[in-house]
């Protein structure tokens, strides 16, 4: 998987979650989505989610995607920045997790750096064999500034797979369709995101898509780069003038110490007892 994260900039690890752990997770998606979230590409987006989602604490300490973490780091010691994004039903673009839009999250040519070892994890809660709606990637992406750069594939995924990419990776999720496109369009110019949604989503009842739910969240080795990315992750957290995203969960805090694994230093508002 090493070797795969280094050549492409990204591998999966089918199989990580089983079918109970995949349920709670879209259990407590879903009921957080009935009551909060900001709206982005046509649906619900949830920026912050390891901070104002506390019962999907328990992902972020998962032992076997901690393992993946070690062996795609090559470090015994992790970092939690902090970083999580929930997602239902909303349509996506190429982009990387870099920040591009704010300076980038790295000091230098980062795109030029094969030994940055920050990832990402994504895991969609439903199956994505053959529908194209779940993760598209630019292979070997992560080595160029460019989001276009590259042939795109759509990756073929069942719940429970988890798939961890370079963050500097061109990637997308659910891309629109003629009509969805119209609809994005039509929403930003009239600025009416609840009625886009609402348009989507009977578009999306209409062709028989499915509802679809999905989480990333980010991990580094004990590095600079690391160390910088908690940084962008704070800024990020300060410019959404949510005073709750400003820290994390105790719980979630003494699941992290508990499973050694160090947690960004910016979001700790009282110390672990």
């Amino acid at each position: 998987m090493r070797d795969a994260m280094a050549a492409d900039g990204y591998c999966i690890a089918h199989g990580l979650l089983n079918p109970d752990e995949v349920a709670a997770l879209r259990r407590s998606l879903a009921a957080h989505f009935t009551a909060r979230w900001n709206w982005e590409g046509l649906g619900k987006h949830q920026p912050f989610a390891s901070s104002l989602i506390p019962a999907i604490g328990w992902i972020f300490t998962h032992p076997r995607i901690l393992d993946v973490y070690r062996g795609l780091t090559d470090s015994p010691h992790l970092v939690f920045p902090g970083n999580c994004d929930a997602h239902m039903n909303m349509l996506s673009w190429w982009h990387k997790d870099t920040g591009e839009g704010q300076g980038g999250c790295f000091e230098g040519d980062y795109f030029a750096r094969p030994e940055l070892r920050v990832f990402r994890a994504g895991i969609y809660l439903q199956d994505h064999l053959d529908n194209a709606q779940g993760l598209h990637v630019r292979p070997n992406s992560h080595m160029t500034r460019s989001p276009l750069a590259g042939q795109a594939i759509s990756l073929p995924t069942r719940a429970g797979d988890v798939i961890f990419f370079d963050i500097r990776l061109s990637h997308a999720g659910q891309l629109a369709d003629p009509i969805e496109t119209l609809l994005l369009r039509a929403t930003q110019w009239l600025r009416a995101p609840a009625a886009g949604f609402q348009a989507k989503e009977a578009w999306r009842l209409l062709t028989r898509k499915a509802d679809k739910l999905s989480l990333f969240f980010t991990y580094g080795a004990p590095t600079p780069d690391t160390e910088q990315y908690c940084h962008f992750e704070l800024a990020a957290r300060q410019r959404a003038g949510i005073p709750a995203a400003l820290s994390l969960p105790p719980a979630l805090r003494l699941a992290l110490a508990n499973s050694h694994v160090a947690c960004n230093p910016w979001l700790l508002a009282q110390p672990v007892e």
